[in-house]
């Protein structure tokens, strides 16, 4: 049973990669500050403004609509833009030196709380936000949550992390030792951990 639960998540993930990978590409907004550089000629590198009506003006290329679009995508428009003057097409990059105030001040605010996505043998799944002076440990959240099921594997709690480097590290935890008297080291949460519990064997 647990090979299966362990087989429906993988594919789960697999399956959800391309939508997440989609929905993290920064959308670009009037009011929004972009650096521009154009590595074969700095004189058309510059840094612009997205103006209300969501374009923004560079030398040759004239104006350009950047609402809407993706840095990455901005880059390609202007390359083609400005490849009329060159012989190869050139390196151009965009990059964010500054947000829409409006879009600044709604990062502050989801900055200030912090979530985490619990699922499996739990009572309660799904992700659980708290302000971040109330950051939950992992004791926390399980209670939190309405505590582990009853096919739950508490000796093999795992808490997933993202790493600096985009992997994830997998930190195991057992939650039996608890309940049999013995002393367990809690674990501090940080914001966007995912915490499992697998299903334990019948057998």
């Amino acid at each position: 049973m647990k090979k299966l639960a362990f087989l429906a998540l993988a594919a789960a993930a697999a399956a959800s990669t391309p939508a997440l990978a989609q929905d993290n590409l920064y959308s670009i907004q009037p009011g929004d500050v972009l650096n521009v550089s154009v590595l074969e000629d700095p004189n058309l590198s510059s840094q612009v403004l997205v103006r209300p009506d969501g374009r923004i003006s560079l030398p040759i290329a004239g104006s350009v609509m950047a609402e809407g679009r993706s840095p990455e995508r901005l880059e390609a428009v202007l390359r083609q833009r400005f490849s009329s003057i060159f012989e190869l097409t050139p390196t151009v990059t965009v990059s964010l030196a500054a947000l829409a105030p409006e879009r600044a001040a709604q990062q502050e605010e989801e900055a200030a709380t912090q979530t985490y996505y619990v699922f499996g043998q739990i009572a309660r799944p799904g992700p659980v936000t708290v302000e971040e002076e109330d950051a939950l440990t992992l004791l926390k959240l399980l209670a939190v949550a309405g505590g582990a099921g009853p096919f739950a594997d508490e000796e093999r709690i795992q808490l997933r992390r993202k790493t600096e480097d985009g992997g994830e590290e997998i930190i195991l935890f057992d939650y039996s030792r608890l309940e049999d008297g013995l002393p367990v080291e809690d674990i501090e949460l940080m914001d966007g951990d995912v915490i499992f519990l697998p299903e334990r064997g019948l057998f």
